[in-house]
């Protein structure tokens, strides 16, 4: 069993060479060079509340190919646990008893979002369980339009950071993160 991974402190990450903070934006963001780059040239950060704020600034900054890059550096819900980040699949959580029928309604329905949308869902799970989230992913694949889904995804993925750099700062009060904030 692999250790749960540790966040630096901001001091220490605002001074990390590109391939060393690009590890520690991996584990809040799925990989994505492009984004991280960005992130890094905008350093340093008084905190990591103030350097997700901007990166959310700066995927809105980013134009829409760019952006369709971020949100697709994150992956299906469902997705082969081979191919999943340590982080995502604690937060896409265990097995069910009918786990093949919901990983097989999960490939039917990133297919049909994908088909309409030219990207990938992006959900913030938050502890939810895969089956829970069906009806959010039918609705906006029947209600929604590609700008108001790029912008919800991105967005849902800076949760996603969010709740990541909080969870990973808890765990490691060595890190010196003050709590709530983080």
């Amino acid at each position: 069993m692999s250790a749960q991974p540790t966040l630096p402190t901001i001091c220490k990450t605002n001074h990390l060479p590109l391939e060393e903070f690009t590890s520690v934006i991996s584990l809040l963001f799925e990989p994505t060079a492009l984004l991280t780059q960005r992130i890094h040239d905008a350093c340093p950060y008084e905190s990591y509340d103030q350097l997700l704020d901007k990166a959310g600034e700066l995927i809105k900054e980013l134009s829409p190919l760019e952006q369709l890059e971020v949100v697709n550096a994150h992956p299906r819900i469902g997705e082969s646990a081979a191919k999943l980040s340590a982080l995502s699949k604690i937060e896409q959580g265990n097995a069910s008893a009918n786990e093949d029928a919901v990983l097989a309604k999960w490939a039917e329905l990133n297919r049909a979002y994908e088909d309409k949308y030219g990207f990938r869902f992006v959900i913030f799970v938050n502890g939810r369980s895969k089956e829970s989230l069906f009806p959010i992913v039918e609705d906006r694949i029947a209600n929604s339009s590609k700008n108001q889904e790029l912008a919800t995804g991105l967005s849902e993925m800076v949760d996603i950071a969010r709740d990541r750099a909080r969870k990973l700062l808890a765990a490691n009060p060595a890190s010196g993160a003050p709590s709530p904030k983080i």
